[in-house]
């Protein structure tokens, strides 16, 4: 895929700025869009079996820069809307529309993009990354994501691989509940190991702390009182999607102990992957998760659907609107898990 061809999708920040201005019931267009028109034209896509590697026509610097081309975007919708928010005259379908729409945008672009950022090297890129969390007040998640997720997939150790039989509202606090916890004591483990004279200092999850108290206090005392319920608002609309992804991603597959009590190797069977020959869109290769986990540092533009991962019968978007229906869910997807679990 052309690096440009991800720039397909600026229509999701277009939508929110479209919906406001014609007001009313148009601010719920992208949760619309997301959730009715996309599984639907879905259904009347064309199938292929095969993917293309166009990627290798072109730099791993244009890829990046049209990633990072969207930090500010994302920054620039995210401090209109609150502002707009608490600035203009706004009923409560307008307003409930615009705080699912930006919560919406801030996941499928904001954390997707964050969760491409903190895997990279590059000190730039990294900061993009946790800007893109600060925007949604979740950044130990990017210390939990890379030194907690990415060790402990698919045990019982890790917070977002969900049990099978497991429903999805048994999971979301649990999910949220220990990523916090996990992020907590993976920071306080690397300060005791490096004795920092002073460990105060370095802790990041003080310093992302204050980072976050003070990007709302600036929302508050810039933008008052309805501007801050509204940014609080869609930030948990964008962690609620967050969780809702991750308990799709790994749902009842975990990995197994070997005779020295390791867990076994993970492998391309222990992440769902969407079916490649239905995606319409794609979302900086979200949907191959399995080869990410196999390769962390890989850049999105070089993952590859792995054939032999467990596949989500339908999209993205249609399996987030089935997991909302735990029997629904169950009935599906247990009879999809493959036997070795």
């Amino acid at each position: 895929m052309k690096p440009w061809n991800y720039l397909l999708l600026l229509f999701l920040p277009a939508m929110v700025v479209a919906g406001y201005f014609l007001g009313g019931w148009f601010n719920f267009l992208v949760p619309f869009c997301c959730f009715v028109v996309y599984p639907v034209a879905n259904l009347f896509i064309p199938s292929s079996n095969t993917q293309q590697h166009s990627h290798n026509n072109y730099s791993a610097a244009a890829y990046s820069s049209v990633a990072l081309f969207y930090v500010p975007v994302l920054v620039v919708l995210t401090g209109w809307a609150v502002y707009i928010a608490g600035n203009t005259a706004m009923d409560a379908v307008s307003f409930t529309g615009l705080v699912l729409s930006v919560g919406l945008v801030n996941t499928v672009l904001g954390f997707t993009l964050a969760h491409e950022f903190i895997h990279r090297f590059s000190k730039a890129e990294q900061a993009a990354g946790y800007l893109l969390l600060l925007l949604n007040n979740y950044m130990h998640y990017g210390i939990e994501h890379v030194w907690g997720h990415h060790v402990y997939a698919c045990t019982p150790e890790d917070p977002h691989t969900a049990r099978i039989g497991e429903s999805l509202y048994a999971y979301l606090p649990r999910a949220i509940n220990a990523t916090y916890k996990n992020a907590l004591k993976i920071e306080t483990k690397k300060l005791s190991r490096l004795s920092y004279a002073s460990p105060f200092i370095h802790n990041r999850m003080l310093f992302f702390a204050l980072l976050q108290i003070v990007l709302i206090l600036t929302v508050f005392f810039t933008c008052g009182l309805q501007s801050l319920a509204f940014f609080l608002l869609q930030n948990v609309v964008a962690i609620l999607l967050l969780h809702i992804i991750n308990y799709m991603q790994h749902y009842g597959l975990m990995r197994k102990k070997n005779m020295s009590g390791d867990y076994e190797k993970l492998g391309s069977l222990h992440a769902w992957n969407a079916r490649y020959e239905r995606k319409s869109i794609n979302v900086f290769q979200l949907e191959n998760h399995a080869d990410h986990h196999m390769h962390p540092a890989r850049p999105y533009e070089k993952l590859s659907h792995l054939d032999d991962s467990p596949a989500h019968p339908a999209s993205y978007s249609s399996m987030v609107l089935l997991s909302l229906v735990p029997p629904l869910w169950f009935r599906i997807m247990n009879k999809k898990i493959p036997s070795i679990f």
